[in-house]
């Protein structure tokens, strides 16, 4: 379903604000925005529009030391502490589509919910269920404490039968106990569906129009001012996000992308009646209002694949909640190796009366954050779509995007074609 995009008005209030690592604490004192070296953890900077806004306050956050992950030793038997895991977050959702035969790594990401420390002779072990051609136990190779989070992997196989298929997996303890992810001991489970998704599939270099057509990325040699003013880019914005793709959602959204050899650029304007954003802005920022990126850096190389690989990135970027208590930003879930918060300079504001009620985001983001950048005429896997939430607590109440199949993230079969264009312009 196509949608209409009224124009608006820039009216809100934007700070410019470093975040960088999980850990942010503010700094009262200006600081001028730099892009620091690639693979540091996350940085937002936003500012104040020139019009009709208040000045625009900085601030600067520090980064927290981490130490590398302790090697395990042998846990005792601790007759006084506590067995006891909670579930963070899982590749491969319930029902994800996957061709049979194909072979497949399964990580959940379980944070350590009771009193003892997780090490040498703990294992993630096969309970019940479909095996999946996966192996009885996976040793630990890392202490984890409690209140710590871990990821547990296992590789696994689809099965050559058509059909829905479940196993159920717990951790051990080094006694031999097995637990969950709560007292009774609930196990945690991988769910999956064979499919032929794509019979005699031959790699392309680009998705079919019927997921979405083609969105075209512009090259510029005049980087665009990351203020949320829009005064720089297309009027209206070149692209619109047309389709309704998750739960119920009364957003409309225009957007624009251009690029350089340092950054990927992107303005969107998200019509949105009743905005709401109160997380973090970390690993939960898609619980509030908010814009997701799916990049396949290596779209013909993997054409048929419909797993997410070390190529594939979903990244979501938070307006922040426009009032100055909580400042943009934008975190990677994938590729796993690389989750977490990202350095990217970020301008949000918000847009009310005469202008549809809403907000703007614009964001330079390097292309270091992608694994390089182009050469330009390159055909990438992408989708962006946006997420509506009106209340706390929920989780993509809707959803609309550019790729109307984008019902499953983690299959790149389902998204649609960015070209990266050596032209300035349509």
């Amino acid at each position: 379903m196509k949608k209409s995009f009224p124009n608006r008005i820039v009216a809100s209030t934007i700070m410019a604000c470093l975040l960088v690592g999980c850990a942010l604490p503010m700094a009262s004192t200006p600081t001028q925005f730099v892009f620091p070296t690639p693979n540091l953890t996350m940085t937002a900077l936003f500012q104040i529009p020139p019009t009709n806004t208040v000045a625009p306050q900085a601030t600067a956050t520090q980064a927290v030391p981490t130490s590398s992950t302790p090697s395990a030793t042998l846990s005792p038997t601790a007759p006084n502490c506590t067995n006891l895991a909670q579930f963070v977050s899982e590749t491969f959702p319930d029902l994800t589509y996957i061709a049979p035969g194909t072979a497949f790594t399964k990580t959940w990401t379980l944070k350590n919910a009771g009193t003892c420390t997780w090490g040498a002779g703990y294992a993630l072990v096969f309970d019940s269920g479909d095996q999946m051609g996966g192996p009885a136990s996976v040793p630990m190779t890392a202490s984890v404490p409690p209140g710590a989070v871990y990821n547990f992997t296992v590789n696994l196989k689809a099965p050559a039968t058509l059909g829905q298929y479940q196993g159920f997996w717990k951790l051990q303890s080094p006694q031999g106990v097995r637990f969950g992810t709560d007292a009774s001991g609930k196990a945690f489970w991988v769910k999956i569906t064979t499919a032929v998704l794509a019979p005699a599939c031959a790699a392309q270099t680009k998705r079919p129009e019927s997921y979405g057509g083609i969105i075209e990325a512009y090259y510029t040699s005049t980087p665009p001012t990351i203020d949320a003013v829009l005064t720089d880019w297309d009027s209206p914005l070149i692209d619109d996000v047309p389709y309704d793709v998750w739960g119920d959602t009364d957003n409309d959204a225009r957007f624009t992308l251009k690029w350089d050899h340092d950054n990927l650029y992107l303005a969107v304007k998200v019509v949105d009646d009743n905005f709401y954003q109160s997380t973090s802005g970390g690993e939960d920022l898609f619980k509030g209002d908010s814009v997701e990126i799916l990049l396949d850096k290596d779209l013909k190389g993997d054409y048929c694949s419909t797993v997410m690989s070390s190529d594939d990135y979903q990244v979501g970027i938070s307006p922040g909640d426009l009032i100055g208590t909580q400042g943009p930003s934008v975190w990677m879930w994938y590729p796993l190796d690389k989750k977490g918060y990202k350095i990217v300079a970020i301008a949000s504001v918000m847009t009310i009366a005469p202008d549809t009620n809403g907000y703007i985001i614009e964001a330079a983001i390097p292309w270091s954050t992608f694994g390089g950048a182009p050469a330009g005429s390159e055909y990438y896997g992408f989708a962006l779509s946006v997420s509506d939430n009106d209340e706390s607590g929920q989780q993509q109440q809707g959803m609309i995007s550019t790729a109307p199949k984008r019902t499953i993230f983690s299959n790149p079969m389902l998204w649609g074609t960015l070209q990266i264009e050596i032209q300035t312009g349509p």
